[in-house]
């Protein structure tokens, strides 16, 4: 669980510190642009005020003067104020009234009579904020006799609304970014353990198949001696031994055959040994095989399909070996009935061959690692047979595998290339 626990932290410290680090960077450049909007937003107000309250010097408010200012920067609001605290005029209300005091603030139009220009946070309408801008507007001799004031709302919230979805349209693909580097780096870590994981195992395979070669090198010899013995005590004893005696000495050669044939299954499989390469008839060599099966079994019959195949490349003798021993495999999973041997041209490159049977088929749990040196699904199966297979198709550039079963049973296929496309 502990491992777990820090496997599982990379990714999640990769994902917090890309949130972190995106989040910053988006919040850095929001204040950025909000300060830039403030001032663009306070640069339009005042441009606009400043320009009207000259305009006004010489003219007389009217409401529809207001009214065509308000319309042309996109106001909320347009009215003067006077030293008496009245409205003379209002683009979007009755004139000759008291100022508002929830609209306008004293000490703007104090400070705007006193010749200054302020513009500032006014108002609220829900969450409306409203901008008011206060002017002072000169008479003929100079001096300020009223204050104009500009009520910026809409066309100001707009733009804030819009800065304040981009801040939360940042927000939400940092959050995106972060679970993509999250699962980026989680992906990388399953793929770095799958890789080691594969090594070691290829390691461990190596060690195996060197620690088996040394002892076939080591079996080899004093299986020949075994041999040659029994044979010579049969010979000289002849008509000595009774019948008994004749199948114990059978039996004896037969298991020293079959030892023989597993010390040569290691060497194959722990050293590339030359191919005899040469153009294969591969109808010949399944045929072959066939009848191997059937002679070592008599209770199973090989049910042939073969299309006119084009010849292969490589090793007939092999090849042979690759074909009986998944017959073989077929027949002893099934112990009797008809095992089915099919071949047919893959396009025209390459050479299908299916074997099938119907026997109780591969047990799940070896199905992944069918083919690897020493997995078996039988009870007293070596795990040499198919890994040595699998070596020598792929040392033909072809390929073997399991078909995912459909139905009861298992079905092989071996895909070799043609002797026009071989390697």
């Amino acid at each position: 669980m502990a491992r777990l626990a820090s496997r599982a932290l990379g990714p999640l410290g990769l994902a917090t510190l890309g949130l972190v680090g995106a989040l910053a960077a988006t919040l850095a450049l929001y204040r950025a642009g909000s300060a830039a909007l403030e001032q663009a937003l306070d640069a339009r107000l005042r441009g606009a005020g400043e320009s009207a309250a000259l305009l006004l010097t010489d003219t007389l408010a009217s409401p529809e003067r207001l009214e065509a200012l308000m319309r042309a920067n996109a106001l909320d609001g347009v009215y003067v104020v006077d030293r008496k605290l009245a409205v003379p005029a209002d683009a979007t209300g009755p004139a000759r009234r008291r100022v508002d005091l929830l609209r306008t603030d004293p000490a703007g139009v104090e400070a705007a009579l006193a010749g200054e220009t302020r513009v500032g946070p006014g108002y609220a309408m829900g969450d409306l904020q409203v901008t008011v801008g206060y002017f002072p507007v000169r008479g003929g001799g100079g001096q300020v006799e009223s204050v104009l004031v500009l009520e910026a709302g809409r066309a100001f919230s707009s733009a804030r609304d819009s800065l304040r979805r981009a801040l939360w349209g940042g927000v939400a693909l940092s959050a995106v970014g972060a679970l993509a580097l999250a699962l980026v780096a989680a992906r990388w870590l399953r793929d770095e353990r799958a890789r080691r994981e594969a090594a070691a195992k290829a390691a461990r395979g190596e060690a195996l198949t060197k620690m088996a070669a040394m002892a076939a090198h080591e079996i080899r010899n004093p299986l020949g001696v075994i041999r040659g013995t029994v044979e010579l005590m049969r010979e000289r004893s002849g008509a000595k031994l009774s019948e008994r005696d004749k199948e114990s000495l059978e039996d004896v050669l037969g298991e020293v055959e079959r030892l023989r044939r597993l010390t040569e299954d290691l060497l194959d499989l722990s050293a590339d040994r030359p191919l005899a390469a040469q153009r294969v008839s591969l109808s010949e060599v399944l045929e072959e095989a066939a009848r191997a099966t059937e002679a070592a079994f008599p209770g199973v019959t090989v049910r042939r399909s073969f299309a006119e195949l084009p010849p292969v490349e490589g090793d007939a003798g092999r090849l042979r070996q690759v074909f009986a021993n998944l017959l073989q495999n077929a027949a002893q999973a099934q112990g009797e009935g008809e095992v089915r041997l099919a071949a047919e041209p893959d396009g025209r490159s390459a050479v299908r061959v299916r074997v099938e049977d119907d026997g109780p088929g591969v047990p799940p749990e070896v199905r992944q690692r069918l083919f690897d040196l020493f997995v078996t699904g039988k009870a007293n199966g070596t795990g040499l047979g198919l890994a040595l297979c699998r070596r020598l198709v792929e040392r033909h550039g072809g390929t073997v595998a399991l078909v995912p079963e459909q139905r009861q049973g298992s079905t092989f296929e071996v895909r070799l290339p043609a002797a026009h496309q071989a390697r």
